[in-house]
């Protein structure tokens, strides 16, 4: 162990090793879990059935990235497993290039890289939950990366790689809007910054992002309520019934609460590596360390006019991290200005990293395979084994209410288009033939069916067909015999 950490702290390049080996254990923990899919996951199999501009209240690059990698696999939990950890440490591995750009001493790169991946969102959230927001993460750091490149070095190249990196973000999460004048405003106040905002070529760099961006934008135009309801819903849920100052009030507490517990993981991670001298670094200073400051109060000044001006109340943790993510760098590089030896503070590091590395993966396994019942162990493949055993038929197509189970369902059927009543605006034509009759799904506690099923069979299949009987199905969660997940519900519908 001391000769392994003995090697990592004398090449940190080489902890980018550990970490792809990390990846790859974490894809085996999630083909060796139950394979119900989380809601997340549940929507990329879901969509992948479309290739289009716009889907919801997400833009759509993780969608494409998502169909490609299916395209390749040709199944559906190896490909979500695939992509998930190919992103992720695509993200750990620019954010060590990044950091490598900025610091003196390289053993401060990797510093940075854990003090970012053990931020709670990052290595547990966003390996079992978020698609959209890793996709954010990668583009926040290949944008920086490009404006550093482009402020040492103004090159056509770094130009259009500036705009490519714009344009993919804005195709991530809208949230992405927020990095692109906090960036210019960082560069703005560098050194030398003014004159590459200047330059012609600064032209190049919109148009490559214009175009990359257009063809969503079109979309988003005419879907604006569908794209942006669910956003702006979510950031006010908290602001009914109260004054606009207790809105305003709520929002920057809200907002400060969510800065301290993405920073309080990073601050630790640092004192673990140099001890209490963190502190004495804070007044420390480089140039390299103002752009990164200037642009995270760039960040927070635009939140707090959001908060102020559109009484935003409520900011969640997987929506502000990419935000914010900078922060391990910028207290890095001032430590790096205060003169602390990066290796020694990393060989402090490893052995707790090290160990917690490989913990992760075996508490993921354990929370996906026991304890109270989840996504993971819903009985979705016995639903359909003994829905084919009883009706010895295959649907010509499923509808059901929710996307949650519609992408649960297009895994057991992946033969078979799903849709859903939740995406209007995503329909598939479908071949229905007496033999094949249409299957209207739905769970819960009641057997009757729901009106958004019913409007959409009287919409879409017309007056004359034959309803059949309601039935349900009251099935055990994967690994248990009696303990009962919500019932299942369908009716098959015949020409």
């Amino acid at each position: 162990m001391s000769r392994l950490i003995d090697r990592l702290a004398r090449n940190p390049l080489q902890i980018l090793w550990v970490f792809a080996l990390y990846f790859l254990v974490q894809i085996a923990v999630r083909l060796l879990l139950p394979h119900g899919l989380r809601i997340d996951e549940a929507q990329q199999v879901l969509l992948s059935q479309w290739f289009v501009a716009g889907y919801d209240a997400q833009p759509p690059l993780y969608n494409w990235l998502q169909q490609a990698t299916f395209a390749v696999t040709g199944d559906y939990l190896l490909g979500l497993a695939v992509l998930k950890s190919a992103v992720l440490f695509a993200v750990v591995a620019s954010y060590y290039a990044l950091a490598r750009l900025l610091v003196r001493q390289p053993a401060f790169a990797a510093v940075a890289m854990f003090g970012f991946f053990f931020i709670p969102q990052m290595f547990w959230q966003a390996q079992r939950d978020l698609t959209h927001t890793t996709a954010t993460m990668l583009m926040v750091n290949l944008i920086l990366i490009a404006a550093v490149l482009t402020l040492r070095s103004a090159t056509l190249r770094n130009y259009l790689l500036l705009g490519c990196a714009a344009g993919l973000g804005m195709l991530t999460k809208y949230n992405f809007a927020l990095v692109l004048p906090s960036l210019a405003m960082a560069c703005l106040l560098h050194p030398g910054g003014f004159r590459r905002i200047c330059d012609p070529r600064i032209l190049v760099t919109m148009l490559v992002a214009g175009l990359i961006v257009l063809p969503h934008a079109l979309w988003f135009v005419d879907n604006l309520g569908l794209a942006s309801s669910v956003t702006a819903a979510r950031m006010a849920e908290d602001a009914a019934d109260t004054s606009r100052l207790l809105q305003i009030l709520l929002g920057l507490g809200e907002l400060l609460q969510m800065t301290i517990v993405i920073a309080s993981p990073v601050v630790l991670v640092l004192v673990l590596a140099a001890g209490l001298s963190v502190l004495s670094a804070w007044r420390s200073r480089s140039v390299e360390s103002r752009f990164v400051g200037v642009f995270l109060i760039a960040i927070l000044t635009i939140l707090t006019l959001m908060i102020v001006v559109l009484t935003f109340t409520t900011f969640r943790d997987r929506w502000l991290l990419p935000l914010l993510q900078v922060l391990p760098i910028y207290f890095v590089l001032k430590m790096d200005a205060h003169g602390i030896d990066a290796e020694a503070s990393l060989r402090r590091l490893l052995p707790t990293a090290l160990i917690v590395m490989v913990v992760i993966p075996v508490a993921m396994l354990v929370a996906g395979r026991s304890g109270s019942p989840s996504h993971y162990q819903q009985p979705y493949a016995a639903f359909r084994e003994v829905m084919t055993q009883n009706e010895a038929t295959t649907p010509s197509v499923i509808v059901t209410t929710d996307w949650l189970s519609g992408g649960n369902l297009r895994m057991q059927w992946p033969d078979a288009p799903v849709m859903v009543t939740q995406f209007p605006n995503l329909t598939i034509p479908f071949d229905w033939t007496p033999d094949r009759p249409v299957a209207l799904i739905w769970r819960g506690d009641s057997a009757t069916l729901p009106p958004q099923l019913e409007r959409w069979a009287k919409e879409n299949l017309g007056t004359e067909t034959q309803r059949g009987e309601t039935k349900s199905l009251k099935l055990p969660f994967s690994g248990t015999e009696d303990n009962f997940a919500s019932p299942f519900h369908y009716m098959l519908v015949s020409r």
